[in-house]
């Protein structure tokens, strides 16, 4: 169960990209939902895994031998998608960050008429 305080989801409602971790069954799941009108690229996505005994820091990004971030580093506006899932010992507490590019550039032609 996520934790954060009312003024922490006030805050988290207006940031472009928002991360929620969730476990199912012995998976971690991180999701992204991209709250900007624009394009998000996620370059890198870490997720902190804390143990009794232990911590745990995974970093993952996209390209590479190894194509980590589930779906690539697009996120499309309005969406919500899974971008990482993890087989592990269920932790006792989990949290993610990422770190991102929003595509704020845009470039559009006048209309061409074919009627005539």
């Amino acid at each position: 169960m996520e934790q954060c305080t009312v003024c922490e989801q006030m805050f988290k409602s207006y940031a472009p990209l928002i991360l929620t971790v969730k476990k199912s069954g012995d998976e971690i799941l991180v999701y992204a939902k991209n709250n900007s009108p624009n394009i998000l690229l996620i370059k890198r996505l870490m997720l902190c895994l804390e143990y009794a005994q232990d911590l745990h820091v995974l970093y993952v990004r996209q390209g590479g031998y190894f194509d980590l971030l589930t779906g690539g580093e697009r996120l499309e506006q309005s969406l919500s998608q899974l971008k990482f899932r993890i087989s592990v010992p269920i932790p006792q507490r989990a949290q993610a960050e990422a770190e991102y590019i929003e595509v704020t550039g845009r470039s559009m032609s006048c209309v061409s008429d074919f009627t005539s």
